[in-house]
């Protein structure tokens, strides 16, 4: 929509084409992924698969083997299609896919103590074998990916490394086509919640996927916080790029995922920080409206950096007055919530797009991304990078950000999502373009020509 009238005084900020890295011009012919191909959510076994299609593409299950598997006991294949419990996987998984949803089955190997393995390097290699016999691509055609844990903090090194080396043989063996995914990596010593890069160093080859948890907060304990994924105060993107870093250096051929990012929002607009409580047994500080806010545009900046996948953590919550990760669904109660309308907009507005270029990252001003349909159509994100969003005005030079024949503008309100018409005002002037930025992204589209 355009308006000639003039905006009310706000901060402005100039964006042109600015070239800020080596991958951040990687052009949307380059490989990179489409946004539909690119959101997912972790869930569990009460995903319902037609609910969440409008948000993802990609549902990551946390599969613990203790459903499938005695490991005190000598190994024996499980009871597929069953769980020991009488899950039926084949119905379960096969509901996920038929309502068009690629699965990556993180297979839990923390839920067991690492002393309460009978053998754990047989154990774990028929396990694998097993799984990926029938849930596979050559197989039943249910799970694309299987990780070597998810975060098993309890095992040492040299404990884990004998179970997961062990489980890769069985899964390769198994269906060469499955995909393997590592723990959650971290460049360092291990931790209670990422296992060191060392721990495959002399196997990677068997690898395919590197996976990186990541989550933005600041403060020291016990005041520790939630923040907006742009802060530089914490390590929410450095964590993400330095693993990206690796993979360019020592292992070309691998992808890195995000498996878990989110927020927790438990309380109203506004709400402070209960100083001196820890994390886990104080409500968050954030909104719902934040956490909307913060989804889109993680997903955004994710894509920018170079990652091949991401999924939010996570499908729903009860709405839990305390407590860490007790209020981060989409839905919760069983209510929709922003988050989930804001990812269904950027998904249908975004879908066929694929990250271009980066016009700006200014922490202090804008943040201006734009991307490529391959059908000479383009749309440019532009948001204010803050914790709350503070309203910038933005004037978008499109000679120099290599665009023309503006249409529309629409923004990722969750009240879009269901098929409201966008009330952002732009002002066109020749080849200048103004237009409000704020904590949602607003996303202009345009007709190369």
């Amino acid at each position: 929509m355009r308006a000639n009238r003039l905006f009310p005084l706000l901060l402005w900020c100039c964006i042109s084409a600015q070239v800020l890295s080596p991958r951040a011009t990687v052009s949307a012919e380059a490989g990179r992924p489409a946004m539909k191909d690119f959101m997912g959510v972790c869930g569990h076994y009460h995903f319902d698969g037609p609910i969440y299609a409008p948000v993802a593409a990609h549902v990551r299950n946390y599969h613990g083997i203790n459903w499938d598997l005695d490991v005190t006991e000598p190994y024996r294949d499980p009871p597929y299609p069953f769980a020991l419990n009488r899950v039926n996987w084949e119905q379960l998984y096969g509901g996920w896919r038929r309502a068009g949803f690629e699965i990556n089955a993180s297979i839990m190997i923390g839920v067991v103590k690492p002393d309460d393995w009978a053998n754990p390097e047989e154990s774990a290699y028929g396990y694998g074998k097993a799984f990926a016999r029938f849930f596979g691509p050559s197989g039943k055609g249910l799970v694309d990916t299987a990780e070597l844990g998810n975060e098993p903090g309890e095992y040492s090194d040299e404990q884990y490394r004998a179970v997961a080396r062990a489980m890769a043989r069985g899964l390769r063996e198994g269906d060469p086509g499955i995909r393997i995914a590592t723990a959650a990596i971290t460049l360092g010593r291990s931790d209670r919640y990422a296992r060191s890069i060392a721990c495959y160093e002399d196997w990677l080859d068997e690898i395919d996927v590197l996976n990186v948890h990541t989550y933005a907060i600041v403060g020291g304990w016990p005041n520790r916080r939630r923040t907006h994924p742009e802060d530089p105060q914490c390590d929410y993107l450095s964590r993400v790029r330095d693993v990206i870093a690796w993979r360019d250096e020592h292992a070309a051929d691998k992808e890195v995922w995000v498996t878990e990012f989110g927020w927790d929002a438990h309380l109203a607009e506004g709400a402070a920080v209960q100083e001196g409580v820890p994390i886990d047994k104080r409500p968050s500080a954030l909104s719902r409206t934040l956490q909307a806010q913060y989804l889109v545009r993680s997903y955004l900046i994710f894509a920018r950096l170079g990652v091949e996948r991401a999924y939010m953590f996570w499908y729903r919550d009860e709405g839990a007055e305390a407590g860490l990760h007790n209020a981060c669904g989409l839905i919760s109660n069983g209510v929709k919530q922003p988050a989930y309308h804001a990812l269904a907009s950027l998904k249908a507005n975004l879908g066929d797009y694929r990250f271009d270029e980066a016009l700006r990252e200014d922490a202090d001003g804008v943040y201006a991304y734009r991307f490529r349909d391959g059908r000479e159509r383009a749309c440019v994100a532009v948001w204010s990078p803050t914790r709350d969003g503070e309203e910038r005005l933005c004037a978008l030079d499109l000679e120099q950000a290599g665009l023309s024949g503006f249409e529309f503008v629409r923004g990722v309100e969750p009240a879009l999502a269901e098929g409201g018409e966008a009330t952002v005002p732009v002002e066109l002037d020749g080849e200048s373009l103004k237009v409000r930025a704020a904590g949602m992204p607003r996303l202009l589209f345009f007709r190369l020509e």
